[in-house]
């Protein structure tokens, strides 16, 4: 199956590329639309990057101001020799501030997936909330104990990939799903390997981000979302193996009251690619 036309009408869109310095450390950011319009942000979660958005960003861009970045220890963004929710809470304020999110007259948005939306989480409960229009959690928020997905402590050390080839045929989701079409997956693989110093080609990311962060995001979640100070929204998956129902049940539970929530069918955790018209739609429905 060929892409469809959206797909590469999106991709001819090509986003502006800069790096933020956050507390020594460079951060990766994307942008398109016009400064002055109102901000938009995208955050990606564990493993991820901001290329992640490449796709999906420009059916925003002509309303708003849209930016995505890297996480420190993700993408083409430096790494630390410790991560946490502190800092990334300053990277995404760093990158609205520099990529003009706020120059708009109404206040942004953020939009963030999966860890991205527990850091956003911290945000929304931060000095800065107020900053923002709302934030938006992408199949993320409260999790059960006995819905979290296990993290490696330490990634076994792994040499890298011969060839480009190599490294794209052994690409996966975390945690792995039906239903994204081979282009959608194809370009996210391509965008997550890099060629480094020894020749070899490795994954976009710090193989020891988890036992850098160690377990402050595992569970935490659940505790913050009751002291957000801007508005909340949750869009999940019908079928998510992290937000099950029990999780999903607990997060309306802890929500603050107004907290908006959007199921979307036939949709999994990484549901901006298995269902990226529906995720698009209901981004736009909240933010409207």
């Amino acid at each position: 199956m060929s892409a469809p036309a959206w797909f590469e009408r999106n991709l001819a869109e090509t986003p502006e590329r800069a790096m933020v310095e956050v507390e020594g450390c460079p951060i990766e950011t994307l942008a398109w639309g016009k400064v002055g319009n109102r901000g938009l942000l995208f955050v990606h979660g564990n493993g991820a990057h901001a290329d992640w958005w490449v796709p999906l960003a420009p059916f925003f861009s002509a309303e708003f101001r849209v930016g995505a970045l890297s996480f420190s220890g993700a993408g083409a963004s430096g790494w630390r020799d410790r991560y946490g929710m502190a800092v990334y809470v300053e990277e995404l304020m760093a990158t609205s501030q520099a990529l003009g999110l706020f120059d708009g007259a109404e206040k942004p948005w953020i939009v963030a997936h999966s860890l991205g939306g527990v850091a956003a989480v911290y945000l929304a409960e931060s000095d800065h909330a107020q900053r923002f229009a709302g934030v938006i959690l992408v199949d993320t928020g409260a999790v059960r104990p006995e819905d979290r997905i296990g993290m490696p402590a330490r990634a076994e050390p792994h040499p890298g990939y011969a060839t480009r080839e190599e490294g794209l045929a052994r690409f996966r989701l975390r945690p792995p799903q039906p239903g994204i079409a081979s282009w959608l997956m194809h370009f996210v693989a391509e965008r997550s390997l890099e060629q480094r110093e020894d020749g070899r080609w490795h994954w976009r990311f710090d193989p020891d981000a988890n036992a850098k962060r160690g377990r402050e995001f595992v569970g935490t979640a659940q505790d913050v979302i009751p002291r957000a100070r801007c508005p909340l929204a949750l869009i999940w998956g019908s079928d998510s193996t992290l937000l099950t129902a029990g999780s999903k049940a607990l997060n309306r539970e802890v929500a603050p009251p107004g907290t908006r929530f959007v199921e979307i069918p036939a949709a999994h955790h990484h549901l901006m690619f298995d269902q990226p018209i529906a995720f698009v739609t209901a981004v736009r429905a909240l933010i409207a």
